[in-house]
């Protein structure tokens, strides 16, 4: 059956184990078994299983979490075995060491993030220079701590008359830097899911050697010590695994090498505006301290901890929605929306579960922190909200290569918190610094949002607006069970063989298909070992579309030019609403094959390859009379027309569709030959491996909207629009809309089109022409939409999918054709 182009409701594209049982061939029956174990999950876990971003983000989340709270412990162990004098220099030694690496790190982290994902073969060389400069960083900035500092904490004299312990302090530094940094690198590879058991063993190691090292006599030593010994075993073990295990890999899905120049001028920019944000949360407790004495900051300095430990949440998203766009820009705008609704969900709870519980949490840690201090942590936790949309927007910024408005969104911050802060902290202490976070914060959003609405224009704000409505619906798919489709097709699929004579169906290999259109699917083995498709049509519509695809997939079978499977049915009826059963063809559901990196543009090509001959060799030259255009575009135009919508005009929209339809198309003589009517990656079944980049085309299925007069080149365009709305994981009206606002194709599509581009040429004088692309675009659109609006009228009733799929694209056409609404 037809479907949606760009849905991914059947098999999410992210999880490449989901094939269809009947579509999985002998060697691929294991990962069979996998899907079904990841279809046992809620739905909310399995979108967190299969998407890196969210999989990445949060394993960061735990990560930070996880070392926040074994920090605690850690200090509060420290305080119970050793005196508060070897404390006071122990966390001096380690504030000092940690002060120093995070300077040292020459924000090197945000640059990884960016250009390690797209690196490729550079990769290994990005990773080796950026640990380079930081090891040479820490070394002189340590070093010249070991000389400077002394004379301002005598308390750390030793470091300086003691040769052995200022070498080693040195040494521990560059080793701590590189330790953090390395976060960076896990997070630009993807694999930060390592993250929470690396500092997980080194908090655990921590406090280990924290009680093997209590009695040790040298001020501060013990505990210094028992923090820093852990770092070398594993720097050594997880670069081990970098160099050796995720870098040789990471190696084959490069797509880019990023030039010195771009990385220059990122780098700057980048590092102006976190010296600027590291500047204002250093400055601040330091206001805090002259306007309100040490009492007041030590409440202020607790409430911005638990604070910081909520806005880690955004942080952490931030850092893998920056690696994940670098992969493929192609998700931008899913990527940046799942970002923002994954990270809010999180947020907004533990916003308001402290909002709430303040009070209490500030009991819990002291009565000394009870009282009006309530006050001072709610301001800066909802400060957390604005902070984390910010933060979410500059990594976007980040990954345009706008670090122009990363500098100046923080250094903006920075002067309202300290132009703001210190007045108002003069007059009500450490809430009036809260206040001026707030406010900083607020004012910042406010501004990069007046930017960004600039920018868009109209046409792109209506964009995002359904955009974000369109994620907003993938979310409830994944936070509400599936609805069922009605009662199991179990009695109707052993009634159907049993009357028709097909042999038992094996109960427990039954499995339905979510489905769009009124024909329930589902793929069954018999007693025989032999996998069939059975098919039935819930209402007049899918009875119509079950019976065109039985008249198509009769013809097919007679056409000896095809030269390559297509449906075969078994047994059919059409008494109360029509039934079949046909059999499975072996492969791998095109769907799961183009999300495969390395066999997408392989794959098309093949596709393209084969509808092409297949077009060719049914072809002959026929002129395009009114008769065609009526077929093709007048008469589905006249049945939407006069439908309703607050976004366009749409029968004006429409109008200015057809006319440019009539003025591209009628009166052309051209091939015109079979058509498959909804080439789309769904309906293409391909054998993969043994190689990552090894594919065959097995077979083209649904052929039910095939037709015998389609132009050449269309099913080939409708391909890469719904190719393009797979790998952008959004719905097909948007790829639409980009490809008709930019009528043209990336090199990567051009070369899958080269065995038909001679043809093409030949009909239409230049394929690549705009025009040409504009037009086949329109029509490619114009049939899928119209086929989806025949064949069930769930996608009329749903005015998301008429928004985004119709009214967004004729916004797009009635533009294009400078026609005001």
């Amino acid at each position: 059956m037809a479907r949606p182009a760009g849905q991914a409701d059947e098999i999410p594209l992210q999880l490449p184990h989901r094939l269809r049982p009947h579509l999985a061939t002998e060697r691929e029956m294991m990962t069979v078994a996998t899907f079904r174990r990841l279809a046992s999950y809620p739905p909310l876990l399995q979108a967190l299983v299969a998407s890196p971003l969210l999989r990445n983000g949060y394993a960061l989340v735990a990560s930070a979490g996880l070392t926040s709270l074994l920090g605690l412990v850690f200090w509060g162990l420290a305080a119970r075995l050793y005196t508060p004098e070897q404390v006071g220099i122990g966390a001096a030694m380690i504030s000092t060491m940690l002060t120093l690496g995070n300077i040292s790190q020459l924000n090197l982290g945000n640059l990884l993030n960016r250009y390690l994902p797209a690196a490729g073969i550079g990769a290994r060389r990005l990773v080796q220079v950026s640990y380079g400069l930081a090891a040479v960083a820490a070394g002189l900035l340590s070093g010249l701590a070991v000389v400077v500092v002394p004379n301002f904490v005598p308390e750390l004299a030793f470091l300086h008359d003691q040769p052995l312990a200022g070498a080693g302090f040195v040494i521990a530094t560059v080793v701590w830097t590189l330790f953090a940094l390395q976060d960076s690198v896990l997070a630009g590879l993807r694999r930060a899911t390592i993250a929470p058991i690396e500092n997980a063993l080194f908090s655990l190691a921590k406090l280990l050697l924290l009680v093997v090292f209590a009695g040790v006599a040298l001020p501060g030593s013990g505990l210094y010590a028992a923090w820093v010994l852990p770092l070398p075993l594993l720097l050594l073990l997880v670069n081990w695994l970098i160099f050796f295990r995720f870098l040789p890999r990471h190696r084959m899905t490069g797509a880019e090498r990023p030039d010195r120049r771009s990385l220059t001028r990122y780098f700057g920019w980048d590092y102006a505006g976190t010296l600027a944000s590291m500047t204002a949360m250093g400055v601040a407790p330091l206001i805090v301290l002259h306007h309100g004495g040490s009492k007041e900051l030590a409440v202020y300095y607790i409430s911005w901890e638990i604070a910081y430990g909520v806005y880690l949440i955004s942080r952490s998203m931030g850092i893998s929605l920056l690696a994940e766009i670098a992969f493929d820009r192609t998700k931008f705008h899913l990527l940046a929306i799942n970002a923002l609704f994954y990270t809010l969900m999180p947020l907004a709870v533990a916003v308001a579960a402290i909002f709430l519980g303040a009070p209490l949490l500030l009991r819990l840690l002291g009565t000394q922190y009870a009282g009006e201090s309530s006050l001072m942590l709610r301001l800066l936790v909802l400060s957390c909200l604005p902070w984390s949309v910010v933060t979410l927007m500059l990594a976007l910024a980040r990954a345009n290569g706008r670090t122009q408005a990363v500098a100046a969104a923080q250094i903006v911050t920075l002067a309202v918190v300290l132009g703001v802060g210190t007045p108002l902290a003069a007059a009500y202490g450490a809430a009036g610094m809260a206040t001026a976070w707030l406010a900083a914060h607020c004012l910042t959003l406010a501004g990069l949002l007046i930017d960004l609405f600039r920018r868009l224009g109209s046409s792109g704000r209506v964009e995002l607006v359904l955009r974000l409505l369109s994620a907003l619906a993938r979310m409830r798919g994944h936070l509400l069970p599936a609805a069922r489709s009605g009662p199991s097709l179990l009695p109707d699929i052993a009634r159907f063989c049993a009357e028709e004579g097909i042999a038992t169906p094996d109960p427990g290999s039954i499995r339905e298909f979510r489905r769009e259109s009124d024909v329930r699917t589902a793929a069954f083995q018999t007693s025989t070992a032999e996998c069939f498709i059975f098919k039935q049509a819930t209402s007049l519509e899918g009875a119509a579309a079950l019976s065109r695809h039985i008249v198509q997939s009769e013809a097919l079978a007679q056409n000896a030019g095809i030269g390559l499977a297509t449906s075969r049915i078994v047994a059919s009826r059409s008494s109360s609403f029509c039934s079949l059963v046909e059999r499975a063809f072996p492969g791998e559901d095109g769907r799961v094959t183009l999300a495969t990196p390395a066999r997408h543009f392989p794959a098309l090509a093949l596709a393209i390859q084969a509808i092409g001959k297949i077009h060719r060799s049914t072809a002959r030259i026929q002129y395009l009379d009114d008769g065609w255009m009526s077929r093709w575009v007048d008469d589905d135009v006249a049945r939407v027309a006069p439908s309703r919508s607050l976004l366009v005009d749409r029968a004006g929209g429409l109008s200015v569709f057809r006319d440019a339809q009539h003025r591209f198309w009628a009166g052309r003589h051209m091939p015109l030959g079979l058509g498959h009517g909804d080439f789309a990656p769904g309906n293409l079944l391909f054998l993969v491996g043994p190689g990552e980049a090894e594919v065959k085309l097995s077979a083209i299925i649904d052929w039910e909207a095939a037709c015998p007069d389609a132009p050449p080149g269309l099913d080939e365009i409708f391909l890469l629009l719904t190719a393009r709305a797979q790998r952008s994981g959004e719905e097909f009206g948007f790829a639409v809309r980009g490809l008709l606002s930019e009528p043209r194709l990336s090199s990567e599509e051009q070369k899958t089109m080269e065995s038909s581009r001679s043809a093409l040429d030949n009909a239409y004088g230049a394929f690549t022409d705009p025009k040409v692309i504009h037009a086949l675009c329109g029509l490619a659109w114009w049939r899928h939409v119209a086929a989806n609006l025949q064949k069930s009228p769930r996608f009329a009733e749903n005015p998301l999918w008429m928004a985004v799929n119709i009214d967004l694209v004729l916004s797009t056409f009635i533009r294009s054709q400078g026609v005001e609404r």
